[in-house]
């Protein structure tokens, strides 16, 4: 990706098994899937734990683009897949022109995704160190 903005979303393939972002990084894309699945997932206790997949058309990796966080959790092509790649300034653009009322009401709703996205995975795991999920 050559990190010019054009104003049109690049199309970008990563193979079956690429990590695309990792929890943690800093967030200067997002993605809207065409073709394939992509696995989002926290590390806990040095377990890879699973809290959501992207299925075509949905767009994942979009928080930290909004809230200037680093990235929540990691994303893993479980297929060969093809997505648009959405950059920072258009998500910026966006939402410097919301209304005040409306930019704190999406902020606040990002720190409560970001909770639930740790509670889940603390969670899951918690439930794999008992044998109940696989």
């Amino acid at each position: 990706m050559n990190g010019k903005s054009s104003g049109t979303p690049e199309r970008c393939s990563f193979p079956r098994g690429t990590m695309i972002f990792r929890e943690g990084d800093a967030g200067n894309q997002a993605y809207m899937l065409q073709e394939g699945t992509v696995r989002i997932f926290k590390v806990v206790s040095g377990r890879k734990v699973t809290i959501g997949r992207a299925w075509p058309f949905q767009v994942f990796g979009e928080l930290s683009m909004m809230d200037d966080s680093p990235r929540m959790a990691s994303a893993i092509a479980d297929d060969d897949c093809v997505c648009l790649v959405l950059d920072k300034d258009a998500i910026k653009t966006m939402m410097d022109q919301a209304p005040p009322g409306l930019s704190t009401l999406i902020h606040s709703m990002l720190s409560t995704i970001r909770a639930m996205g740790k509670d889940l995975a603390d969670a899951k795991s918690a439930l794999l160190d008992h044998g109940v999920e696989s």
